[in-house]
């Protein structure tokens, strides 16, 4: 609680990721709101008619002249007939702050029922934010949604917090980017921070492992099911036979068969992919079982070995890759020795006895055992932090953000919005470090 005007009001919490954006009140151990990152839009060229800035119970928002816009759960999941799908969010930074105040509103709006002027909001953001980035969220946050107070505060310093450390190894593996970020004391050590973009790496993986044929099976074809009129059932590695919805693929757009093929493939790598615990062994291998998906379109295959070749990516790049892909992300290992290098010697094994797993990509089969492994060989005393519950470990950051914005003693941090109106954007580098 906040005390604010003499009256105690909950502060807010939004944190905003690649995938989607969670909210809810400090002092909670859940988000309230949890809704898509992507949403989608249809060019005014494909509209006609045109009316004020509405926005209704399915965060459908409209303004005259502009795209029609959807948000939210019935957004971008549902077809509509030139219907493009945008996403804000960029390697973990915000690209395009044209659809944030949107997004936000039908969070707090449509999904929480607040209004945004009567709370405090703290806003979380990812060590390689930049500073232009942060002052334009102050600015939407006072400007357009009046709010009584802001601060934005720090991803991986919220989720040592969440751990309940002031000094951790926060390895962050989120839906497009992963990290490695050095907090001691409740600061970032920015010369230790280390981040890739292994997360597409390993998703490009799973595409080409799903649609490239083998001796074994056919290619998967990544149709949506709301493009296939019906289907039939099949064997085990056959080809699929169903049909599709002709009137509808003359008004399906490339970017939202795009969108929904790469959420098939994440179903797939969630469902099915894993790692292997103590690094890639072939005799091993046999004696794992074998995984059944069946996808839209009815073709459904037994995967066995090359699942395990998914996860395999997070820890070790072959040779061929490398000297095929000079740019390669980092892998989970090399970000980690890159980060601990650049730190003084007195501090990793702080760092190292600290190490907090965190983030969606994290709950990956095996992927915390895999990385206990990992880290064994380089260092005798580690201790990794990964919380069992999904939700802790998904939502570390809103945890996080959640435990700081509801203590007594962070109200003194607050920016005010009689001092935003004082010093404008200067007081968000000064308060917010």
């Amino acid at each position: 609680m906040v005390n604010y005007g003499g009256d105690e009001v909950s502060a807010l919490v939004i944190d905003i990721g690649s995938s989607s954006l969670r909210a809810g009140y400090a002092g909670d151990d859940t988000p309230k709101a949890i809704i898509p990152s992507p949403y989608g839009y249809i060019p005014p060229s494909a509209l006609s008619g045109d009316g004020d800035a509405t926005m209704n119970e399915n965060g459908a928002s409209e303004v005259a002249g502009k795209a029609k816009s959807y948000f939210g759960h019935s957004g971008p999941s549902i077809w509509r007939a030139n219907m493009e799908i945008g996403n804000p969010i960029s390697d973990g930074l915000i690209a395009d702050f044209g659809p944030i105040p949107a997004l936000i509103r039908h969070a707090l709006e449509d999904v929480m029922h607040c209004t945004a002027s009567e709370h405090p909001i703290l806003v979380t953001e990812p060590s390689w934010n930049t500073q232009a980035n942060r002052e334009r969220m102050a600015e939407i946050m006072f400007e357009e949604f009046q709010v009584p107070a802001f601060y934005i505060a720090n991803t991986s310093v919220l989720n040592t917090f969440a751990a309940g450390k002031g000094s951790a190894l926060v390895i962050d593996i989120g839906q497009s980017v992963a990290s490695v970020v050095p907090v001691v004391d409740g600061f970032v050590l920015r010369k230790g921070l280390q981040f890739s973009s292994l997360p597409k790496l390993v998703h490009a993986h799973a595409r080409h492992l799903l649609t490239t044929p083998n001796p074994v099976r056919p290619p998967a074809e990544l149709y949506p099911y709301q493009l296939i009129s019906s289907k039939q059932a099949v064997e085990p590695n056959a080809h699929p036979r169903y049909t599709l919805r002709e009137d509808r693929l003359a008004g399906t757009t490339r970017s939202w068969r795009e969108w929904y093929e790469a959420r098939e493939v994440e179903e797939w790598v969630q469902t099915v992919a894993g790692v292997l615990d103590q690094g890639w062994n072939d005799q091993l291998l046999q004696h794992r079982q074998h995984k059944q998906y069946e996808f839209p379109t009815g073709y459904n295959a037994w995967f066995g070995p090359e699942r395990f070749g998914v996860g395999e990516m997070y820890f070790h790049h072959t040779p061929q890759l490398v000297a095929g892909n000079p740019d390669i992300p980092k892998h989970i290992p090399g970000l980690i020795t890159d980060s601990l290098k650049a730190c003084d010697p007195e501090l990793r094994q702080v760092l190292i006895s600290n190490v907090v797993l965190t983030g969606g990509g994290s709950l990956f089969s095996g992927l915390a055992d895999r990385l206990g492994s990992e880290l064994a060989r380089s260092f005798p005393h580690f201790k990794i932090h990964a919380p069992g519950n999904p939700i802790e470990r998904r939502y570390g950051g809103w945890l996080g953000g959640s435990i700081l914005a509801s203590l007594g003693t962070f109200h003194q941090l607050w920016i005010s919005r009689e001092e935003w109106q004082e010093h404008g954007k200067a007081i968000v580098g000064q308060r917010c470090k």
